[in-house]
């Protein structure tokens, strides 16, 4: 805490400077001539699982692939972070974010980030880029803040001699969704508006991304934002299902230092919870009103959302046949009241600790991709049948770059957060990162069969460049797909 919270005064300290060195007019652009769509499309990407955990849509749409623009690389990671990251703390889950990028007009690009959050008010707007001015309302107040960020942005802007401009619509009380605002920065095409000395020859590919070193200041804030909403960093979550609330209490308070707890009052709101979350791990009562924990365990573990995931049961019963009763029914352990809190927590850890362990099973592809050609009928561990079923789904839609994760949870049958939450349970990657590992995985194989160059293979698996397709495969084998050729 004491470290994330000094880096967020540096980060503080640092855009006072900047903004001190533009105002003595010592800050200068390094600007070079790159393709602005490739740069804002990798910045976006960035954002991806943050988005994807607060349930919000984020899109990257281009009149074309290739706009050349001279701007400073760094300070467009500042501008375009800093954007992005308000739109998705004040998007409400189940949202949309829109980055959008343009040269509809001859002389110059526009670049907008839409998003349907809170909303600003009319009369806030004309003092919305003043330094340290913040809009005035319990929901903006709620993150905090300094009212220096859109400043920045603001003279980061003119200092590219373009023009930032913003329209808002603020929801309607009680109405989450109904508001929305864009942000629109404007950026002269050519460099005549630029002076020699301003103009850097740039040693990097476009399809790069300066996001090395420390976290800008923008990120961090970001960071620090999605800490704050969530009351944690990247806990477990565990559902504790209980209908008193003196120890539903008390097992919150002894289990909330490691994980992140949830808590329902009785069984069928324990289930609707569960489905929606998708939690590590069920700790629940045995006897509850409206369902009792039997019944929630026999749900959970016969509804393909939620079958993956570990039950304990919690009762005062203490004779065996009970808890053979409990086990029975599906659950992973049983533990009598009144219960020794570090018991607990070893079984607890115990229990997620061998569930990521499978996750190495479920973690490649291979071993589905071998079970669904040969004994795909004889699969009878449910978790498999999910993750063939997901295989299947993408083996149909693999070359196609616009598929989504929306998509993929529909046919799947779940929500997005839902199809999240299950493979990261199972395979320890996201939707949208086992998605493109599949189509990784399945490009080398083609690679390595010599089915085709690498342009023609990166496409036919769905990916929307070479260049990208170059990135991805590098991050994830550690080589360059160039490297198997000839192999």
């Amino acid at each position: 805490s004491i470290k994330k919270n000094a880096n967020r005064l540096m980060d503080l300290i640092n855009r006072l400077l900047e903004l001190s060195k533009i105002e003595a007019g010592k800050l200068e652009l390094e600007a070079s001539k790159s393709n602005i769509v490739s740069f804002i499309k990798g910045i976006t990407m960035s954002f991806e699982s943050a988005a994807e955990e607060k349930d919000i849509t984020l899109t990257v749409e281009s009149d074309t692939d290739e706009i050349e623009l001279y701007f400073d690389r760094e300070k467009m990671v500042k501008i375009m972070t800093n954007l992005i990251s308000n739109a998705v703390k004040f998007t409400h889950a189940g949202g949309s974010i829109t980055v959008s990028v343009s040269n509809k007009y001859e002389n110059r690009t526009d670049i907008s980030v839409r998003d349907t959050g809170i909303g600003i008010p009319s009369e806030e707007l004309p003092r919305l880029f003043d330094r340290f001015y913040q809009v005035d309302s319990s929901q903006t107040r709620e993150y905090g803040g300094t009212g220096i960020g859109l400043a920045l942005i603001k003279e980061l802007v003119d200092l590219h001699q373009g023009r930032i401009t913003v329209k808002s619509e603020p929801e309607k009380q009680g109405m989450p969704g109904t508001g929305w605002t864009e942000f629109t920065i404007s950026y002269p095409m050519g460099r005549d508006q630029l002076r020699d000395y301003e103009i850097v020859k740039s040693e990097l590919p476009p399809e790069s991304i300066p996001f090395t070193g420390s976290k800008d200041s923008a990120s961090e804030q970001f960071e620090a934002l999605r800490e704050h909403e969530a009351g944690y960093e990247n806990k477990n979550i565990i559902l504790v299902v209980e209908d008193n609330s003196d120890v539903r209490e008390f097992i919150s308070d002894i289990l909330s230092e490691d994980f992140r707890i949830e808590e329902a009052i009785n069984g069928e709101q324990g289930f609707r919870k569960a489905e929606q979350l998708i939690p590590d791990l069920v700790l629940c009562d045995l006897m509850m009103p409206k369902m009792d924990g039997r019944e929630l365990t026999r749900r959970l573990k016969n509804d393909e959302k939620t079958s993956h995931i570990p039950v304990i049961l919690l009762t005062a019963k203490s004779d065996q046949a009970s808890r053979l009763e409990g086990l029975e029914t599906g659950a992973d352990d049983y533990i009598v009241k009144p219960f020794d809190t570090e018991e607990l927590q070893i079984r607890i850890k115990n229990l997620i600790r061998n569930r990521q362990k499978l996750q190495e099973k479920y973690r490649k592809n291979d071993y589905l991709t071998m079970r669904k050609e040969t004994d795909s009928k004889k699969l009878n561990d449910r978790e498999e049948q999910f993750l063939s079923k997901v295989m299947a789904v993408i083996e149909k839609h693999i070359p196609e770059e616009a598929f989504s994760i929306e998509q993929f949870g529909e046919e799947i049958g779940m929500s997005r957060v839902q199809l999240h939450r299950k493979l990261k349970a199972l395979t320890g990657k996201s939707a949208s990162n086992y998605l493109k590992y599949v189509r990784l995985s399945r490009a080398r194989k083609l690679i390595e069969e010599d089915k085709g160059n690498i342009s023609e293979i990166a496409y036919s698996v769905g990916f929307s460049s070479p260049a990208y397709f170059t990135r991805c495969f590098k991050e994830e084998y550690g080589f360059p797909p160039s490297d198997l050729l000839g192999h």
